[in-house]
């Protein structure tokens, strides 16, 4: 009897700290069938923590760039024969540019090359990362708006994009068994910087603490601009009422205790903490970007809003509110919706485009 060795796939990732596409690798690389595929994580910085360590815990072989710049083809390019790699599959734009360019010192093209978001990249970044996605076997997307971007950004060949939407974790965030007595705050996470644009997540707060004179805010996460928003929450009159958590390892308990999730974003992907918000069993409010639309059905489980609309966020969090027989529909609806996304459909979606690929070598 003939012994299938199982696929050696070799996953380039520019960083592995806390983000949605590196949680995203996290869950693949757990869930990928070990009988089909055995994959080896690349990253390209020496930013591994956290979820380098929990690669390893879960066996996943992990290899650490030793230094930056352009020297890091010629590393990726020999570590990845010497493990006898038979697919390689770059998540974001940097990774893209540097796994293409290893790919062709192998004289191997099984490349696939992934988008993940709608940032515009330098004009290098972007000249790579034409020619990666011209020089790859498929694309892989996490939403049809993402899609769309890079065919008019990057001219990518739209007959090698697949949708291959993220997955969520629906036994680790779920609804709390038991609802509490006082509603919870209004919720948002993502890091403090301009994209997340926490700027609109105040105005709208400060709105509808006028309305509202018993509702709290949180926001999670960490970065540049939390010493700016802190004074801004206390210029717009609310800062008794809002709280800056930091970096949190366990979202989880705090989307539970939320009331409404807000996502006041210039720019994303396929948001990961609105699908973490929504199976908690929260309802979404969220600006209309990158694949937003796709997982919020606007007056069902969530809200899509314009960009910059704080009135119209202040409005709609007020209407849910004051309407517990609608927000219990929408707690439901949300929950519901989630369970569509669920890790296990990523995984066998990414392992179905991987023999795909390799097939199409024969």
């Amino acid at each position: 009897m003939v012994s299938i060795q199982p696929v050696r796939v070799g996953l380039v990732v520019g960083q592995l700290s806390t983000g949605g596409a590196e949680g995203q690798l996290l869950q693949a690389s757990r869930g990928l069938d070990r009988r089909r595929f055995v994959p080896t994580v690349y990253c390209l910085s020496r930013q591994v923590h956290p979820i380098g360590p929990l690669l390893q815990r879960e066996g996943v072989t992990l290899r650490v760039a030793p230094r930056p710049g352009l020297a890091r083809v010629r590393w990726l390019a020999g570590q990845m024969a010497a493990d006898r790699i038979d697919l390689v599959h770059a998540w974001l734009y940097i990774a893209n540019a540097l796994a293409w360019s290893a790919t062709r010192l192998m004289k191997r093209r099984t490349l696939v090359t992934s988008a993940r978001n709608c940032k515009v990249q330098s004009r290098v970044s972007q000249v790579a990362n034409c020619l990666a996605f011209r020089g790859s076997r498929a694309i892989v997307v996490n939403s049809h708006d993402v899609a769309n971007y890079i065919v008019r950004h990057y001219r990518a060949p739209r007959d090698r994009i697949r949708v291959v939407y993220n997955g969520i974790d629906i036994d680790r965030f779920h609804p709390v068994g038991v609802a509490g007595e006082a509603p919870g705050p209004i919720v948002t996470v993502g890091r403090l910087v301009g994209q997340k644009n926490h700027d609109l997540f105040l105005r709208a707060a400060a709105a509808l603490a006028q309305q509202a004179t018993a509702v709290r805010f949180t926001l999670v996460g960490d970065g540049p601009l939390r010493a700016t928003l802190e004074a801004t929450a206390h210029s717009l009159g609310i800062g008794e009422r809002v709280e800056f958590l930091g970096e949190r390892g366990d979202i989880e308990n705090v989307l539970r205790g939320a009331s409404q999730f807000w996502l006041t974003s210039r720019w994303e992907g396929m948001p990961n903490v609105v699908l973490e918000a929504m199976a908690s069993g929260v309802p979404v409010l969220a600006t209309d970007v990158g694949g937003v639309r796709e997982l919020i059905r606007d007056g069902v489980d969530g809200f899509v809003l314009p960009a910059d609309d704080a009135v119209g966020f202040a409005r709609q969090a007020h209407l849910l509110l004051g309407d517990h027989v609608r927000l219990a529909a929408f707690k439901a609806a949300a929950r519901a919706r989630a369970e569509l996304f669920a890790t296990p459909r990523m995984v066998e979606a990414l392992a179905c485009l991987y023999e795909e690929v390799l097939d199409q070598k024969q």
